[in-house]
């Protein structure tokens, strides 16, 4: 048997109208291939669906149990059709996105909260680690976009600038270097808390030091930028993090900057993509919508 939603429309526009006529307009269709599909109907179920009372089809027991399954089911048809013909619709579901800790709890968390606040249809499922794990996600089609602050050199994998960041040295407020401007072998084998192993921050800080031969001395490693923070503020050496997580402790004179004469910290933010996977409207959404939240160029 092979209903049709077809068949089901016409049933229905005869049963409203009482008239094969009517209905012929009602569904845009002339009367006789009106006709020809409501009997092809009552042909497949095997059963008369109306009774002839003068010039007009009423509805026959049959007809009658049949009516609200048809109307259900063309309502549950014309709601899966409005759903993904709206603007919206595309809008709509979950979307995995894997992001370094900087930019994840310094940008994209704030980002991803505004954007399911203004599409209430839509989730973004941020995964906050670092550099090589977000690598390793998108490789592995677990999330759809990842945002670095390290080099990505895997040819499979799509990179884009996306965002500009700087580094900033700093010590606790009571270092004999707080505040100052200094040449590198002021600080050339001094003790620093650094970012784990796979860290973006880790690896540019090393590459820009050792072009400027500072030999820095890793005294504790930690994954998260609130914990070096802390250890900075118990003295345990001087640190690099990017600006964005500083801000706080700077204006409140807990942490204090050193500007290094040489070293460049200023660093390129990227958003990385497998070049085998297209991005869905959902993915193109959140990230414009991100650009013009946050306020951010290339």
């Amino acid at each position: 048997m092979r209903i049709t939603l077809k068949q089901l429309m016409i049933f229905e526009a005869v049963a409203r109208s009482g008239q094969v006529a009517r209905a012929a307009e009602l569904v845009n269709l002339s009367a006789p291939a009106t006709s020809m599909a409501l009997a092809e109907l009552e042909k497949q179920l095997d059963t008369r669906l109306f009774e002839r009372v003068g010039n007009r089809l009423r509805l026959n027991a049959q007809g009658s149990l049949l009516l609200p399954l048809a109307t259900e089911a063309l309502q549950k048809v014309e709601q899966i059709e409005q759903l993904f013909s709206s603007p919206e619709a595309t809008l709509s579901g979950t979307l995995n996105v894997a992001a370094s800790s900087t930019i994840g709890n310094y940008l994209l968390a704030k980002s991803a909260v505004a954007f399911c606040q203004q599409f209430t249809s839509s989730m973004v499922d941020l995964n906050i680690t670092n550099t090589q794990a977000v690598i390793k996600a998108v490789l592995e089609f677990s999330v759809e976009v990842g945002f670095i602050e390290g080099q990505c050199l895997d040819s499979r994998i799509k990179v884009e600038a996306w965002h500009k960041d700087k580094l900033l040295v700093f010590c606790h407020s009571a270092h004999p270097l707080a505040g100052q401007q200094v040449e590198p072998e002021q600080v050339r084998g001094q003790h620093w808390v650094m970012r784990e192993s796979g860290s973006g921050t880790r690896d540019y800080f090393i590459n820009a030091a050792n072009m400027l031969d500072l030999q820095p001395i890793e005294k504790f490693s930690f994954s998260t930028p609130d914990a070096i923070k802390q250890a900075v503020r118990q003295g345990a050496g001087l640190a690099v993090l990017s600006e964005l997580t500083l801000e706080k402790e700077l204006n409140r004179k807990e942490l204090a900057v050193i500007e290094v004469n040489g070293l460049t910290l200023a660093r390129q933010f990227y958003r990385i993509r497998h070049k085998s996977r297209n991005p869905s409207a959902l993915c193109d959404a959140f990230d414009h919508f991100s650009q013009r939240f946050l306020k951010i160029a290339p």
